[in-house]
């Protein structure tokens, strides 16, 4: 038996952070093999909801307090408590804890280090050159998906020791539902995710302009997430004159209430790594429409339980190099349609309107496609799933 540390940026609200709590805790109520701890860099609103469910089910939580990347006692207190909670296994997710991790961790260790990659790959020079100089600390690199994956192994030249496990989700209380049948007008677009650059949300709103157009004035979109592209979005909705056909209902902690009303599911980003809540709407049986590239091409099975549109529209200028808040496009994506990395491009909304118009037209004979959905999550995108393969993958390690 190891033990395994997992380490997580903060105990902030984010989707990563509450994937791994939720790993955890049931990894270790299910039976595992091994014994777990969670280091958080930073403290934040989830502790409050996990920190009981952690104690209860015998889990250390350590939290340390990273007030900035130069901090002397922030470096001291995670060598500290890695020499005090001695672990087998030190599993960090994403840059920031697997940085540092590597960095104050990584030499003559008693303890093997994954790194477990989530993000897509934009990477400046400095942090690329950072990366290959810890590749050499890294005894297993994990990609939440392939086209992640793809990106990576490109960028840093990793030739082995990499796997790929997909992100989990959670079917509890949802695998016995009956298929929702929502009115026919109005009829409802839907997105749930951050509102940053990189999710192209823009998209969605010329979309739903070139609906209305056609005739297809009771067509409506909601908006699920909160985040610093919003107050731009809603004056491009005013500027299209679409104010009272969009509703932005900011961040919502389930946010699966909303796929019973919904017909689509949009997905417009430049780059999605896998996509949670695209699988949450089709574990919801809602008809998802996403790009051909990255996770959700992944999980799509284009016109079996979803449908892909090609990517065709160049990045707008505005958007290259750094954006605000840290937010990045990354410099390149892995395109199913052709199998190769390219520069990332904006989804074809004219296919897209075209579809979704189709998509209308025949609704009521998708409930086929609609189950297909639903059965692709249950049966290969699970939180099970996720647990078994990072069981085998400690196995393996330990």
């Amino acid at each position: 038996m190891s033990r395994v540390l997992h380490c997580i940026a903060s105990l902030r609200v984010g989707g990563v952070e509450k994937r791994v709590l939720d790993a955890v805790l049931k990894l270790t109520t299910a039976g595992t093999q091994h014994s777990h701890a969670v280091c958080a860099f930073q403290d934040g609103p989830l502790r409050e909801q996990y920190e009981p469910m952690l104690m209860r089910a015998g889990i250390d939580l350590h939290i340390l307090q990273r007030a900035s990347r130069y901090s002397r006692a922030f470096r001291h207190a995670l060598r500290e408590m890695a020499n005090t909670a001695k672990p087998d296994i030190i599993h960090a997710y994403n840059e920031t804890p697997g940085r540092w991790v590597r960095l104050l961790l990584g030499r003559r260790r008693p303890w093997k280090i994954i790194m477990h990659y989530g993000g897509g790959g934009a990477l400046q020079w400095r942090w690329k050159l950072l990366e290959l100089m810890l590749k050499g600390r890294t005894d297993r690199f994990v990609f939440n998906s392939h086209a992640t994956s793809h990106v990576w192994r490109h960028d840093l030249g990793i030739h082995d020791k990499h796997s790929v496990i997909h992100n989990g989700v959670d079917i509890r209380d949802v695998a016995d539902d009956p298929m929702d049948t929502p009115s026919k007008s109005p009829f409802q677009l839907l997105t749930v995710c951050r509102a940053v650059a990189i999710k192209n949300l823009s998209a969605q709103i010329r979309v739903l302009r070139l609906l209305h157009d056609r005739g297809m004035n009771d067509v409506q979109l909601t908006v699920v997430g909160d985040g610093p592209a919003l107050a731009n979005l809603k004056r491009q909705a005013s500027d299209a004159g679409l104010s009272d056909a969009v509703t932005f209902a900011g961040y919502q902690t389930n946010p699966r209430a909303f796929h019973r009303k919904a017909h689509v599911y949009l997905c417009t980003s430049y780059n999605e790594t896998f996509s949670m809540t695209l699988a949450e709407a089709m574990l919801n049986r809602v008809v998802c429409i996403a790009p051909s590239v990255g996770g959700p091409s992944e999980i799509i099975r284009d016109g079996e339980n979803g449908f892909l549109i090609d990517c065709t529209q160049p990045l707008p200028t505005s958007l290259k190099g750094t954006l605000p808040n840290g937010q990045t496009i990354p410099r390149r994506v892995y395109d199913y349609r052709t199998s190769a990395l390219r520069p990332p491009l904006g989804i074809d909304v004219e296919q897209l309107v075209d579809r979704i118009e189709d998509v209308r037209r025949r609704y009521d004979d998708l409930g086929g496609l609609r189950e297909s959905a639903r059965r692709r999550i249950i049966d290969d995108f699970s939180m099970d799933a996720y647990c078994a393969s990072l069981e085998v993958l400690y196995n393996e390690m330990g």
